[in-house]
């Protein structure tokens, strides 16, 4: 449900902060006490407000009506509270309920200059008889970036239940899985809640409690959201300590903070011990600090430094007698000095080969700028984990030798665009066999949206005998249909050429989601390259659906024209909840009605996702026909 009025969806937000509308303000209150989740809220929680939605979506579902749908919201020390109530004959179990009911999206937001943030948990509850369905509870969007998509934790709970005719919903949301928004560390919280009513024939409609375009558009750059005001504690039960790192990331000369906040029903004294180790277990910091507990929270910073840090991961472990108040990970960066880099990478005394060079500069502004947009909050595992490679793949260029020669697991490589000097990368796996006196028929595997092509040739494309390229093709969300996509896959594929045996008269275009309409839209602008089209769980229309009207749509005859002497590969599965199967159906029919050969796989049990194995099979044996020819 792409908008086509992004403008107007600016100006909107703009008149809503104008007129005061989204910055009002939602108390939560505190709970004394741990709720028990089982879909049924404890009589403890009746007193709580209850809230309603404010906006109703009706969508194209004519002569829809509005049901009526409340919540209720609190917090603890370690978790926040979320009820909601449904007016309903049952609770529908369906693919991502979140959007296709019924199950709802929880928004929680660092507040920024306005009311609207880029920084966010965009959480995703899905109502499941699998209790292991891998969208039952799931951290959906993390500050834009879907490939930071996981599980929430074991410490985060989320029930339903169906009597007195309402669907209810149940969840503890633990503040350990959403760093760093803890109520007592920051004030400036925000959130939104988007519930989806699941309706006849496979439909839905929404309600939120703040307009938000984002909640379905995924390109939208920044969120909306109401603040939070979270009631002060009257009362604890038990003692409460907290304590976090408020830097998750520090350089080798950095000092170690520790914020520690601490509540307690009576006065008391506590001891708080630090312990912190390297990757390898050794204890490298083991101290004490005392503080004293009274009835209201109390907020208490310390530094620590430890001797001669090396560059990695370190674990930090807070203990108070025997409780756990605080664990986390944090990583010692060195320091770098990416001009000197470049310089020597530039210099290339070897004269390796063109395409290592631009793999290692766009390596090397790659790190720089991920850590330049790195939080406080976040511990940049993965990006160390990418320096380390990087500087080992450096020193071996700088000792004379090419670090990408003879890889055959999937990696990262890049080019020069010709047309504005920019390096863009793509990721490549060659055969086991791989032999440069031999030719391989080439696969271009494009990716689906909100993410990169770095994870796409990690299962397989092919049977083994295809150099696989997944090109990413400045691409996250515009359907590969802008002239950069399409020029830097062609880009992509002249850079494999010219540094792998790869044949250019056997060649196929395939992709995933938004990459199926992209290899549609592709082969219909290059069709002289490509001998076959594949399209895995894609939308022959997808461009119009998202971005608006004026791009190829592939269920007209006018677009099919260049089809008619390849073969296409159609998969989808008929519970797709994201792109609806009918679509696929569709373009099947037209295909066929236009005398283009297809060979199509509707699987019945499938959802949004890859193909089954005997799918994989049939496809494999059609690339290979294919490359036979």
């Amino acid at each position: 449900m792409k908008t086509k009025g992004y403008f107007l969806y600016f100006v909107w937000c703009m008149v809503q902060i104008v007129s005061g509308q989204s910055l009002r303000s939602d108390e939560i209150r505190f709970l004394n006490f741990t709720p028990v989740i089982d879909g049924k809220p404890d009589r403890q929680l009746l007193h709580l407000k209850q809230k309603e939605f404010h906006h109703f979506f009706s969508f194209d579902n004519v002569g829809a009506s509005r049901t009526k749908i409340t919540y209720l919201m609190g917090y603890t020390p370690t978790h926040l509270y979320l009820y909601i109530e449904a007016a309903a004959d049952s609770i529908t179990y369906r693919d991502r309920g979140f959007i296709n009911g019924d199950g709802f999206k929880l928004l929680l937001a660092k507040r920024q200059k306005d009311s609207l943030t880029d920084e966010y948990y965009d959480i995703a509850f899905s109502p499941s008889k699998d209790k292991k369905y891998w969208a039952r509870k799931r951290i959906w969007d993390y500050n834009r970036n879907q490939s930071h998509g996981k599980k929430l934790s074991s410490e985060t709970h989320f029930e339903e239940a169906f009597y007195d005719g309402k669907a209810r919903f149940e969840i503890l949301l633990a503040w350990k899985d959403v760093e760093p928004y803890h109520p007592w560390f920051s004030n400036q919280l925000g959130y939104n809640l988007y519930f989806a009513k699941a309706i006849a024939n496979d439909a839905a409609t929404g309600y939120s409690v703040v307009k938000d375009e984002g909640i379905w558009d995924e390109e939208i750059p920044k969120r909306n959201f109401i603040p939070i005001v979270f009631e002060k504690p009257k009362n604890n039960n038990t003692a409460a300590l907290i304590a976090k790192l408020t830097q998750r990331n520090i350089r080798v000369d950095d000092a170690v903070q520790l914020d520690l906040m601490t509540l307690s029903k009576t006065a008391e004294n506590r001891s708080i011990e630090i312990t912190i180790r390297d990757n390898s277990s050794k204890i490298v910091l083991d101290t004490k600090i005392n503080c004293t507990l009274k009835n209201k929270i109390q907020h208490k910073l310390t530094s620590f430094k430890f001797r001669n840090p090396k560059p990695g991961v370190y674990h930090f472990l807070s203990r108070s007698g025997k409780d756990t108040i605080g664990q986390y990970d944090f990583v010692v960066f060195p320091k770098f000095n990416f001009d000197s880099i470049r310089s020597q990478i530039t210099q290339n005394q070897h004269h390796l080969a063109y395409g290592t060079v631009n793999t290692l500069l766009f390596k090397a502004n790659e790190v720089e700028k991920q850590l330049f947009q790195l939080k406080s909050y976040e511990t940049g595992k993965k990006l160390l984990e990418q320096y380390f490679l990087f500087e080992t793949e450096l020193l071996s260029f700088l000792k004379g030798n090419d670090p990408y020669k003879g890889i055959t697991k999937p990696y990262r490589r890049a080019f020069k665009s010709k047309y504005d000097n920019s390096f863009q990368p793509y990721t490549i796996k060659l055969p086991p066999d791989y032999s440069p006196a031999k030719k391989y028929p080439l696969l271009v595997f494009l990716h689906g949206s909100g993410q990169d092509e770095q994870t796409v040739l990690n299962q397989a494309r092919s049977g083994g005998d295809f150099i696989e390229v997944a090109p990413f093709g400045r691409d996250q969300y515009n359907c590969y249909d802008s002239d950069s996509s399409q020029k830097d896959i062609v880009e992509a594929i002249e850079d494999v050429l010219a540094h792998f045996s790869a044949d250019p008269n056997k060649m196929i275009i395939a992709g995933f989601s938004m990459g199926g309409y992209g290899a549609l839209r592709t082969y219909y602008q290059h069709p002289e390259l490509y001998k076959g089209v594949a399209v895995f769980a894609g939308h022959p229309d997808l461009a119009n659906d998202w971005l608006g009207s004026g791009h190829p749509n592939f269920l007209e005859d006018q677009f099919l024209t260049p089809f008619s002497k390849i073969p296409v590969f159609i998969y989808h599965g008929r519970k797709d909840g994201a792109l609806p199967v009918a679509k696929a159906e569709e373009l099947i029919r037209k295909l066929k009605s236009n005398g283009i050969q297809v060979t199509e796989r509707i699987m019945k049990d499938k959802t949004h996702e890859y193909p089954d194995d005997e799918t994989n099979r049939i496809y494999f044996e059609w690339l290979t026909k294919i490359a036979e020819k």
